[in-house]
């Protein structure tokens, strides 16, 4: 995702998610209504009031390799974008109980209620491969409810803190990568290619394979791909057959797609390309010991 348009792009996603759920009779806007002007129309405020990065989220992952152009992937951090999203009627506040704002049916729960509905039914952005989101309870950086709401004339109203987690990539541009093509002189029948080089370009093509977005990386952090043995196939130095053996944990929803790919593998298909240009084939994947979770 290009650094530039990202907060644009989620504003967009949420009042597109926003406008399939709520009214269309009640406006939204992505800020403060002024508190002292009377509202034309009911209005949803969906106001971003922090951003910072998501440190939590850091992984150990290394950046992926493209072989064909020969660079790096870029790099890349998940950020965290936090709404209040507030309601805001169209006239002045009930003074009677008898008044429709005062039932328990009035028009600010009917619309929060719609706004809820839009918010814990698209955990994921439309159009935003990797960002995810989640109500979540009122954060410091709003002082308090209390200084708040004070600042907003001493009118307490129902709000709801939404927080989306987008990855934002650190350069549009990969990095130029030499590729190393000495070989080691070795006895036996072992590839040119470290087992830990054929990991990483079999984890690699993995990712790509699952969608290549945040949600993919995030599926492989605690999954492990190990070869053994390594062997030249076929007396071929540019081809590799390799037995793969997988373990750790994923997310249940990934599981069933990996071993779809790991079967996939098996059938006699290039598993994957190494930066130095061999050809990876799979023999076996024992996936015994990889669980969701």
């Amino acid at each position: 995702m290009s650094n530039y348009q990202t907060l644009l792009d989620v504003n967009n996603a949420m009042n597109k998610m926003l406008r399939a759920y709520v009214n269309e009779a009640v406006a939204i806007r992505f800020d403060l209504p002024d508190v002292d002007a009377a509202q034309s129309d009911a209005t949803i405020s969906v106001f971003l009031y922090d951003i910072h990065e998501d440190l939590q989220l850091r992984t150990a992952e290394s950046r992926g390799f493209n072989a064909g152009a020969g660079r790096l992937l870029p790099g890349w951090v998940n950020v965290k974008c936090n709404y209040l999203i507030t309601y805001w009627e169209s006239t002045g506040p009930a003074t009677d109980a008898g008044n429709p704002d005062s039932q328990p049916d009035n028009q600010a729960i009917q619309v929060m209620s719609q706004v809820l509905a839009a918010l814990i039914n698209n955990r994921q952005l439309a159009d935003i491969p990797g960002a995810y989101t989640q109500v979540i309870p009122p954060k410091e950086n709003l002082n308090s409810l209390g200084n708040f709401w004070q600042s907003m004339g001493n009118r307490p109203r129902l709000s709801l803190n939404y927080c989306v987690t987008v990855p934002i990539s650190l350069s549009d541009k990969g990095e130029e990568v030499t590729p190393v093509k000495s070989l080691p002189t070795t006895i036996g029948p072992k590839a040119p290619v470290s087992p830990q080089a054929i990991s990483g370009a079999l984890r690699a093509q993995l990712i790509v394979a699952l969608g290549g977005d945040y949600d993919a990386r995030l599926a492989m952090t605690r999954v492990n791909l190990d070869v053994s043995p390594v062997a030249a196939s076929n007396g071929s130095a540019a081809e590799i057959t390799v037995v793969l053996r997988v373990s750790g944990m994923t997310r249940t929803e990934s599981l069933a797609p990996m071993i779809t790919i790991f079967r996939e593998w098996e059938k006699d298909e290039v598993a994957s390309v190494t930066s130095d240009g061999y050809r990876i084939y799979i023999t076996l994947v024992d996936y015994a010991d990889l669980t969701g979770i």
